[in-house]
């Protein structure tokens, strides 16, 4: 009687899993349809937000949204938030993006922007330069020092100014440079610092800070070892 039962038993389990395994099948088939291929998840709102809680202007926002290229209808799941994202990242004021999705209808595109440390005339126009040394669009540069320099000579004059204690950095109008070993800054004074290359920036700021306590037109301390100065006229007065 108990091989008998457990026989039966056996056979009930094979007849309820081919009776249960095509629910199944359904219900996977129901998700996967209603996921990739129907408009019950679909996209309804893309959405341009700053990561950085800050706003964005509305061009940017177009920009932005442009760039990404996420066709409203389009399935949530189909979304290739990898290529939106590398779309978006060519604009030269995005620093870092993430393309997220949000349940169930809402794409978002969340932007890094570049701040602007510096600005720089390119084709008898203003732009931006970030603290890495990229050039883009911003309206956010009127009190900003301005850069005469190119390429690697760009980089430099950045990574000096990056490098400037604030007291000798609000000093400075404008900086120019011909080479990477070649940077100067113009102070609002009317003087020149010769400062060389981006090393020894702290021992730079140290030396140029003893020797500014003197009037001159030109302060060299692009050998801080042996810093000298030009056309000095005396310390200055109180």
């Amino acid at each position: 009687m108990a091989s008998t039962h457990t026989f039966f038993t056996k056979k009930s389990r094979k007849r309820l899993w081919f009776l249960v395994l095509p629910l199944v099948v359904a219900l996977v088939a129901l998700v996967v349809w209603l996921m990739w291929f129907s408009q019950f998840f679909a996209v309804e709102q893309v959405r341009a937000v700053n990561a950085d809680q800050s706003a964005l202007t509305e061009q940017q926002v177009r920009e932005v949204l442009s760039q990404a290229s996420i066709p409203i209808g389009e399935p949530i799941a189909r979304v290739d938030t990898d290529t939106a994202a590398r779309n978006v990242a060519t604009l030269p004021w995005v620093q870092s993006v993430e393309v997220r999705r949000g349940w169930p209808h809402e794409i978002v595109v969340a932007v890094a922007t570049r701040v602007p440390v510096a600005s720089v005339t390119v084709a008898d126009r203003p732009y931006a330069v970030d603290s890495t040394g990229v050039i883009f669009e911003s309206l956010d540069i009127q009190d900003l020092p301005v850069i005469d320099a190119e390429g690697d000579s760009l980089v430099a004059a950045v990574e000096v100014l990056q490098s400037l204690p604030p007291n000798i950095a609000t000093k400075v109008v404008s900086i120019s440079a011909n080479s990477r070993d070649n940077v100067e800054l113009l102070l609002k004074s009317g003087s020149t610092v010769r400062w060389g290359s981006s090393d020894e920036p702290l021992f730079k700021a140290q030396v140029l800070e003893a020797l500014l306590t003197r009037r001159a037109e030109i302060y060299d301390v692009s050998a801080p070892e042996v810093p000298t100065t030009t056309d000095e006229k005396g310390p200055k007065k109180n």
